[in-house]
């Protein structure tokens, strides 16, 4: 998403659930509303809570585990206490607080370093969640830890202790030795290209978005260069209530991975931000309009929908977009998209996908002969556990550059594999969306809302222009379909890869 964006949709989007779910339990209405962590167990929910115990048994967290817990109101009942939560922005009922992870710190336990002294890695990066006594997600930058970062050039192991109260986990941190790693030569030879002249700004929305902000009630068909893409369904923009950053969910999305037949998109509380949640979707039998309506849906009907919801904790995922799967895991880069050639490291996030939680994390670099040209990638697209592609736009060079990055044990080695002669979009547009089809081993760009079909040697094969007036916000290639996110409203379409 580009830095344009109009910062008031937060305000809106949220204003719109809230006003939409219409609160009518004043007994549980609070200022602030905690993030919940779910503990592994399965608790009842129940609608009400009186001096005997809850009563009205609606379901279980088991079947909710990953979904968005919030918290404003605690009870002390006989020996227990209760907590009234919001279940993905909807009101829910009272559950038993030993149904929350207590004085518990999530890490990821491995992270190794490739060697530069351009750069410093701050530990709190590894951390998924921390909770105090009583479940509640804290804020990362309250966890104590014995080092605040490491060096790059501190070749060797390092020992990261992190605490929280009675919470205590560590992390280690290896710094490789082989000061040659990621240093390579962008010398391919520039295929030709061509130049479109884009917008700078959006000038159309899903329809009701930016108006009424109602729920959409119609879909869509985008026809361009052979390529149709139909929408496939609408996402809520917030699944919360008002509260901790912890608990936000939206309504900014920016990166897109499909892979087994579930969505995975990254969803920020604002653009600025390099931390978000990951929603995941199931896609079978999905419908197309009714989870737009989630926060306020019968009990029911949003509890059988939920459950093919999860939600990541709120990480570091960088500006989000260099977002993708493979089959056990998804990728993240989490890169800072305000630097452009920068000598910095960046950061591979490996998370799991059962549980959403990052468990290992890797730096590379790409260096073109030294530090004094780097290619810091904003772009990515992981092919398989020991591989991804990358694309550079070098703007002084009016080039872009396809680089093939492979691990070998915990290093990452670049190789540029081709490069186009263009700058494709004369007033400086960015990369908005970048996948690879393996089938016919081809890239596809995106941006604002044109999507360019690209051979891994640069060469340009054809070009998709939607005049949507809608900013494109992540594209997956999996199999025949090519899958695209738009903003505002978030929807996502499909298309079949001829």
């Amino acid at each position: 998403m580009m830095i344009k964006k109009r910062i008031y949709l937060l305000t809106a989007a949220a204003t719109m659930t809230i006003s939409l779910m219409g609160f009518s339990h004043n007994s549980v209405q609070a200022a602030r509303y905690n993030a919940k962590v779910v503990d592994k167990g399965s608790y009842g929910i129940y609608a009400n809570l009186g001096k005997r115990g809850p009563s009205g048994y609606m379901g279980n967290t088991g079947a909710l585990r990953y979904s968005n817990f919030q918290s404003g109101t605690t009870r002390q009942s006989g020996s227990s206490r209760y907590c009234y939560v919001y279940i993905n922005g909807h009101k829910a009922g009272w559950v038993n607080e030993n149904a929350f992870e207590k004085n518990k710190i999530s890490v990821a336990k491995n992270v190794s370093l490739v060697y530069n002294p351009n750069y410093t890695y701050n530990v709190r990066d590894a951390l998924n969640y921390a909770t105090d006594a009583h479940g509640n997600a804290i804020d990362i930058r309250k966890v104590h830890v014995n080092h605040p970062s490491i060096s790059s050039r501190d070749i060797g192991t390092h020992i990261i202790k992190y605490s929280y109260g009675k919470a205590h986990a560590t992390s280690k941190v290896i710094v490789r030795s082989d000061k040659k790693e990621g240093i390579a030569k962008a010398n391919a030879k520039p295929q030709k290209g061509r130049s479109y002249t884009t917008w700078k700004t959006h000038y159309k929305t899903s329809g009701n978005w930016g108006n009424s902000f109602a729920p959409e009630t119609t879909d869509h068909t985008l026809k361009s260069g052979g390529l149709t893409l139909k929408t496939v369904f609408y996402q809520p923009a917030t699944l919360n209530v008002d509260g901790s950053v912890e608990g936000s969910t939206g309504p900014t999305p920016e990166g897109l991975a499909v892979s087994q037949n579930r969505m995975y998109l990254a969803m920020y509380k604002h653009v600025y931000y390099n931390h978000a949640r990951i929603i995941s979707y199931n896609l079978n039998g999905i419908p197309k309009y009714e989870l737009q309506k989630l926060p306020w849906l019968p009990w029911n009907e949003f509890y059988n929908l939920s459950k093919g919801i999860k939600f990541s904790p709120y990480i570091k995922m960088g500006h989000g977009q260099t977002f993708s799967a493979t089959d056990k895991y998804l990728y993240v880069i989490a890169n800072n998209h305000l630097l452009t050639n920068s000598s910095k490291s960046e950061e591979i996030m490996r998370i799991n996908k059962n549980n959403l939680q990052i468990g290992k994390i890797w730096t590379f670099k790409i260096w073109n002969r030294d530090a004094n040209h780097p290619r810091y990638i904003h772009n990515a697209v992981f092919v398989n556990d020991h591989e991804f592609y990358a694309v550079f736009h070098n703007s002084a060079m009016k080039r872009f550059e396809y680089w093939r990055v492979t691990r070998h044990g915990n290093e990452w080695h670049p190789k540029e594999v081709g490069a186009s002669g263009s700058d494709f979009m004369r007033n400086g547009s960015p990369v908005q969306g970048f996948t690879y089809d393996k089938r016919k081993n081809q890239f596809y760009l995106a941006f604002n809302d044109y999507i360019l079909n690209i051979a891994k040697n640069g060469k340009l094969l054809r070009t998709s222009h939607f005049n949507s007036g809608r900013e494109i916000e992540g594209i997956s290639a999996t199999n025949h379909d090519l899958y695209v996110e738009l903003a505002e409203r978030p929807e996502l379409f499909r298309g079949w890869i001829k």
